[in-house]
């Protein structure tokens, strides 16, 4: 037997069967005009070639995913095929006769879809759609489906519709959508920019993330690399143009990190990852690549490398300042002892005191490099910085002169702080001298006190502050100057580093406040742009009023001695002998050690009496410490008075010195020695 296209049987014989089979009838429409009438009706045309139309039947019926049927000018299914089994799930009997719409979702149906779809196909020839349809199950699928007019000389006979299943390729398009949409939000919160480099056109394609990194406004456009090239940092830019070359010309990856001017005023940072794609032929086609913004991380780095800088700095003012105060013990003392003895009208005396001038500022230098070291001598207290501007104020406007305005800002019930109120006052008044340099007249300072809470965020961000998380006391010094730029804002809290001409400032200044506001406790940081005034903000933690500690003991006043042998154990030959000088002077008898083996050798000595021992704290093979410990295990009860050229706090730090150990600073007055020794005694003999 034979089929005709649609997959029925003709009812003639099969050119490869035998003749004597017969084929059953077959409901076929003869007469077009009769066959919208018959619901199973369909057009038909003599078929010339029964061959053939068997090859097609077998090509149609083999094709997977698509069911391939006629329908009736009203709009009815008036053939079948098996692909429309294997697609919509219907057979034969279930599906023939059956309305347009029988294979439409509900909510296609109730919008017309089915009949506007075969009215465009009468109209245009031809409707194509893809939508979701319906299956017998119920289930739906998504179908690309062709509907197209069958005419005869312009008379409409039907519909031919081959419908296509492409769900799973539906559902792999939106899974692939979903995952480039993830992708996308990752690369938006990450702040990632992507871009393309065509290096046969030129042209420089960026993403919309790219754009907003490189801060491109309403209408700003980049479609070649020199425009990218324009809006990179100058001084970065030849850097970036020669890798971007260089990545080209070894048909190799791309790393490069560089500036974008910001309209702030500020500088981002970027760091450029990409790729050379080359062609069919092996040539370089195009470069593309992905930019992040690293802001966040390089001013992390900058300022722990400053940190680690300005620790490095401290540890070496430090150590020079131990030095310098151990020479200045010398000449001070030898100066003090030579003055004593010399007549109020002799001449020797005012070039003396030339002497101990110049001395007595060299030792003001020290003071202040160990402010910066974090090792000069606290005495804090719990105060409130409200009060202590208030206080300072009249001072303030002094420095500032006439034609400057002072503006205090004190917000109520802010905390308490524990400080030196000294050492704060130095740190204010270091202050509103560098904004008065900073500011012409008509300038204003403001001094604001605000409470605050610093969050894990902050200290992130801040590796310095990290002990400060929670409650603080914010101290914020702003001026309306010309401003400070980034290179100079590295270097602003060196010692010695300074932008005043020659002999107008020793860059110490903001070095002690640094160091008081980090031995504080605190954390400094400075914020400023060129020709915008600088700010610079102070964070102490809060404390409670009950936080207040007990006052400094009062300095007893000093007394001679009576004839006391005092042990002075020293390394550094001319500090040993002007301690045994003053001493002499003061009425004790001494004797004298270079280190610790020699002093206990004479304090084992029969008949050597050592009421005290006064003894440096830093010396080879033993320290102090360990030299008291040894002392006090021989000589229970023995007084010793530490001394060194580092402060009590630093020594402390170092596990040098009991918290609570009688302690005097080089270089130091000849009262407070001898009143801290005299007191010693005085304990001792009760």
């Amino acid at each position: 037997m034979s089929f005709d296209p649609a997959g029925h049987q003709t009812g003639l014989p099969d050119p490869d069967e035998g003749s004597s089979q017969s084929a059953p009838p077959q409901r076929r429409a003869t007469d077009p005009q009769t066959a919208s009438q018959d619901p199973h009706a369909y057009p038909a045309g003599p078929l010339t070639d029964l061959a053939s139309a068997a090859r097609m039947h077998l090509l149609i019926e083999q094709i997977e995913h698509f069911a391939i049927f006629m329908l009736t000018p009203d709009g009815r299914h008036a053939t079948w095929n098996a692909g429309v089994e294997r697609v919509l799930g219907y057979d034969e009997a279930e599906f023939l006769g059956q309305p347009a719409e029988l294979i439409f979702s509900p909510e296609d149906v109730d919008v017309g879809v089915p009949a506007a779809e075969l009215a465009t196909a009468a109209e245009r020839g031809a409707a194509s759609d893809d939508r979701w349809m319906r299956r017998r199950d119920g289930t739906r699928f998504w179908a690309s489906g062709v509907t197209t007019a069958l005419r005869d000389d312009g008379r409409l006979l039907g519909f031919g519709k081959v419908l296509r299943d492409l769900t799973d390729q539906r559902l792999l398009m939106e899974r692939l959508a979903e995952s480039d949409e993830r992708l996308r939000l990752a690369i938006s919160a990450a702040g990632v920019g992507t871009w393309r480099w065509d290096l046969r056109t030129g042209s420089d394609t960026l993403d919309a993330n790219l754009a907003q990194l490189l801060e491109l406004g309403e209408g700003d456009t980049i479609v070649t690399l020199e425009e990218f090239f324009d809006r990179v940092y100058p001084e970065d830019r030849e850097r970036v143009r020669a890798a971007f070359t260089d990545a080209v010309r070894r048909r190799d990856g791309l790393q490069v990190e560089f500036r974008i001017p910001c309209q702030d005023g500020s500088i981002r940072w970027l760091r450029d990852h990409g790729r050379v794609v080359l062609d069919e032929t092996g040539e370089p086609r195009y470069l593309t690549g992905a930019v992040l913004d690293i802001t966040s991380q390089r001013l992390m780095d900058e300022r722990l490398r400053a940190s680690q800088r300005m620790d490095a700095v401290g540890k070496l003012a430090g150590g020079v300042a131990h030095e310098v105060n151990n020479m200045m013990s010398v000449v001070l003392g030898f100066t003090d002892l030579v003055l004593a003895d010399l007549q109020p009208g002799d001449r020797r005396r005012r070039d003396l005191e030339q002497v101990r001038t110049a001395a007595g500022r060299a030792a003001t230098v020290t003071a202040q490099l160990l402010a910066f070291s974090r090792q000069q001598m606290l005495q804090p207290t719990v105060l409130l910085l409200g009060d202590l501007l208030v206080t300072l104020e009249p001072v303030l406007r002094r420095l500032l002169g006439s034609d400057r305005t002072l503006v205090l800002d004190v917000a109520p019930d802010t905390g308490h702080v524990v400080a030196d109120r000294g050492q704060l006052e130095q740190v204010l008044i270091n202050l509103a001298l560098n904004a008065r340099d900073a500011m012409g007249p008509g300038g204003q300072l403001t001094l604001a006190v605000r409470s605050v809470l610093l969050d894990a965020a902050f200290t992130d961000r801040h590796p310095d502050a990290a002990g400060l998380l929670g409650p603080c006391v914010m101290l914020e010094v702003s001026d309306t100057g010309h401003g400070i730029d980034q290179t100079t804002r590295e270097r602003i809290f060196e010692p010695f580093f300074t932008t005043k001409p020659t002999g107008q400032g020793t860059g110490l200044g903001l070095a002690v406040v640094h160091g008081i506001v980090h031995q504080s406790g605190g954390y400094i940081e400075v914020e400023s742009t060129p020709g915008a005034g600088t700010t610079f903000r102070i964070l102490l933690p809060a404390v409670s009023r009950t936080g207040q500690r007990s006052a400094a003991p009062a300095v007893p006043q000093a007394k001679r001695g009576a004839g006391e042998t005092i042990l002075v154990v020293e390394d550094e030959p001319m500090v040993r002998y002007l301690v045994v000088r003053t001493l002499e002077r003061l009425g004790y008898r001494c004797l004298e050690a270079s280190d610790w083996a020699e002093a206990l050798t004479m304090l084992q000595a029969p008949g050597e009496p050592v009421d005290a021992v006064v003894t440096d704290l830093v010396m080879p093979h033993m320290n102090g410490r360990e030299l008291g410990e040894r002392l006090e295990a021989s000589r229970p009860g023995l007084p010793v008075l530490f001394m060194s050229a580092y402060t009590d706090d630093e020594m402390i730090r170092r596990d040098l010195l009991a918290p609570e150990a009688p302690f005097i600073q080089k270089p130091f007055e000849v009262e407070a020695f001898a009143a801290k020794l005299r007191a010693l005694l005085s304990i001792a003999q009760q």
